[in-house]
């Protein structure tokens, strides 16, 4: 009886781990913490169809861990109908980094059918400056997705799904920041370097019909 007592304890001790662990990952986070800055994935439609350019499943897994090694194209990236929304929580004008090679953007995608890639891009060699931009308090900074590609000028890095099934997408940003941020880096400019990450936003493959 006493065993069944401490086992029955140390479930639902765990249990309550579990679900705070789980109500932690469902919020935003930042580095450093407590910024007066949130992130967070919307979209219009969550449902979307799984199109693999006419490839078998297994043909299309291989070409993308292919391109991750640098050998042959990357199959293009799932497109999608997302907005990364960055909201400033305070009760202040805040400067943003919008744009420019400091802001990068990457993407989680979690899911049975999940993959990615890093393929091999040529792109200029000159370094694109980061802008800046107010956001007033309670307002927030869009930033379209239109596919699963993301990483350094949004080509670096590509997500995929490869078969249908529930996906959950998270979403982290580089950015800048002014005034800087307790804990921030200080990038000589008036900015701090902070980084953002949403909860998870849950999404559904379906079959193409």
């Amino acid at each position: 009886m006493l065993v069944r007592i401490l086992l029955l304890a140390v479930f639902v001790g765990f249990s309550g781990v579990a679900s705070a662990d789980d109500k932690k990952a469902d919020k935003p986070k930042s580095d450093p913490p407590g910024l007066p800055l949130e992130l967070k994935i919307t979209g219009k439609t969550t449902k979307y169809t799984l199109d693999l350019g006419g490839l078998s499943a297994d043909d299309f897994k291989k070409a993308v861990a292919a391109a991750g090694k640098g050998k042959g194209r990357a199959p293009a990236p799932p497109v999608v109908d997302l907005t990364i929304e960055l909201k400033n929580t305070s009760k202040d004008t805040v400067q943003v980094w919008s744009k420019g090679d400091p802001v990068v953007l990457t993407l989680e995608l979690k899911g049975k059918g999940a993959m990615s890639a890093m393929p091999l891009v040529p792109m200029t060699l000159e370094f694109r400056l980061p802008d800046g931009v107010g956001v007033e308090a309670g307002k927030t900074l869009n930033f379209p997705l239109k596919s699963l590609a993301a990483g350094f000028r949004g080509a670096s890095q590509l997500s995929y799904w490869t078969e249908p099934g529930e996906y959950e997408l998270v979403a982290t940003l580089k950015t800048g920041l002014m005034p800087i941020p307790k804990g921030a880096m200080d990038n000589g400019d008036g900015y701090g370097i902070i980084t953002l990450t949403t909860p998870p936003i849950k999404l559904t493959v379906e079959e193409k019909k």
